[in-house]
């Protein structure tokens, strides 16, 4: 696989073979959306920018909602991150 660079847009994180939709509330990171295109699947792209985006997060202090079901699915298989968590409604 060809390394993987990750940038940061205010309200994305995008790599180039994949993205994820993540948008900034005051102290909460809403991760929206990853998505990798099928024939970019099992590459481990979806899974660096979900841990750009928790990275970010935990270096800016925030919180995270989990919105997308691969980053839920992410954080039950990394309960590290389970202090970034915060349920959406909460």
């Amino acid at each position: 696989m060809d390394a993987v660079r990750i940038e940061h847009a205010p309200g994305r994180f995008v790599a180039r073979l994949d993205g994820t939709e993540a948008v900034r509330r005051g102290d909460v990171l809403d991760i929206q959306s990853t998505y990798t295109p099928p024939e970019q699947r099992g590459r481990n792209v979806a899974a660096l920018l979900t841990r750009a985006a928790l990275d970010y997060a935990r270096a800016e202090g925030l919180r995270v909602v989990p919105t997308c079901s691969y980053t839920r699915r992410y954080l039950e298989r990394h309960p590290e991150w389970a202090p970034l968590v915060r349920e959406r409604g909460r």
